[in-house]
């Protein structure tokens, strides 16, 4: 937020009166701030965190900020409303992902039966190898120089920032590269 010199009188004000109980300034103060708490709600994009929810936390922790603060301007009660938001709906995410986790209790051994019984996947049947092949020959005469840079730099391993990087390109370029011989590898698999 930019502040001039009367935004902050009012600012500071709001923070003091709202320290000393008044709820319309508190209000007031959630309000301007408003836009913030939805760009993390929307950013996190947490599952289960209805919007209203949200909300009564970003309150709580404004009222927790507000109990903190040491008057030393709205910008830094501004950033550090910000951070402790942030941090806020990073715990929330954290603890819906815990509960995905499965509990080590729960966890047991597999026997050698069961082992036995796994689709090998790393090895493929003769056709399965040369239809692969084939395939790959036909995408790569589709493909342009560039394409083919990037399909064997991301084959080999590298990310798309080092591809882009390698290849002094952007990101973007790297990407759109990745998406157009996506279209044209299923066209020739469709075939």
């Amino acid at each position: 937020m930019r502040f001039n010199e009367e935004d902050e009188e009012k600012y500071l004000k709001l923070i003091n009166n709202t320290r000393r109980g008044s709820n319309k300034d508190f209000e007031e103060l959630f309000r301007r701030y408003w836009p913030l708490v939805r760009r993390l709600w929307q950013r996190y994009n947490i599952s289960d965190l209805e919007l209203a929810d949200w909300e009564q936390e970003a309150r709580v922790v404004m009222l927790e900020v507000i109990r903190l603060y040491n008057n030393q301007g709205p910008r830094m009660f501004s950033c550090f409303f910000k951070e402790c938001l942030t941090n806020r709906i990073r715990d929330i995410q954290r603890q819906t992902q815990a509960h995905k986790r499965i509990p080590a209790g729960c966890l047991y051994a597999l026997s050698d039966d069961f082992a036995e019984t796994l689709t090998d996947f790393l090895h493929h049947s003769p056709d399965d190898i040369i239809y692969c092949r084939q395939s790959l020959d036909r995408l790569l005469c589709h493909c342009s120089k560039f394409e083919r840079e990037v399909l064997v730099y991301l084959h080999t391993g590298y990310s798309i920032a080092e591809i882009a990087g390698t290849l002094d390109c952007s990101k973007r370029s790297v990407q759109s590269a990745l998406h157009r011989c996506h279209g044209k590898l299923l066209k020739v698999l469709m075939k």
